[in-house]
């Protein structure tokens, strides 16, 4: 299954994308494109496009970040007038951000923090046996 990746206020970019890619090996995802969003409406407008080509989109970053622009406030808004099917926050053992996990009927956006340690760490949890049942079905 293809999945789409997009950076959204991200650092280390390269080393997040090699730590994913890692990650999703035995997985049954690969990556079509990588993305870049600066601001929050060319975020959502990605995000939206992505799921047009894609079941599965990854965003990398934003989640330190606070205000309008942090991603916690635009997935709030997101979900404002809607009930996902599946909504969870993901646990950051390393002590960093959270990520977040917002699955609707065959769509699945998986939100991570920037820090190629901490995506990794991710998958060493929950995230993979979830990941895993869902591209079975």
């Amino acid at each position: 299954m293809n999945c789409e990746l997009i950076f959204y206020l991200a650092a280390k970019t390269n080393l997040c994308e090699k730590s994913l890619e890692a990650s999703l090996k035995n997985l049954d995802l690969n990556f079509r494109t990588s993305l870049f969003a600066t601001e929050s409406n060319n975020l959502g407008n990605l995000i939206i496009e992505a799921f047009e080509k894609t079941n599965v989109v990854f965003v990398i970053g934003g989640l330190g970040t606070d205000g309008e622009i942090g991603i916690e406030n635009i997935l709030s808004k997101a979900l404002a007038n809607k009930s996902p099917d599946d909504l969870k926050k993901l646990k950051n053992i390393t002590g960093g951000a959270d990520g977040y996990l917002i699955r609707q009927g065959g769509q699945l956006l998986i939100a991570l923090p920037d820090s190629p340690p901490e995506i990794e760490a991710f998958f060493e949890g929950p995230l993979r046996n979830y990941l895993e049942r869902f591209t079975v079905n």
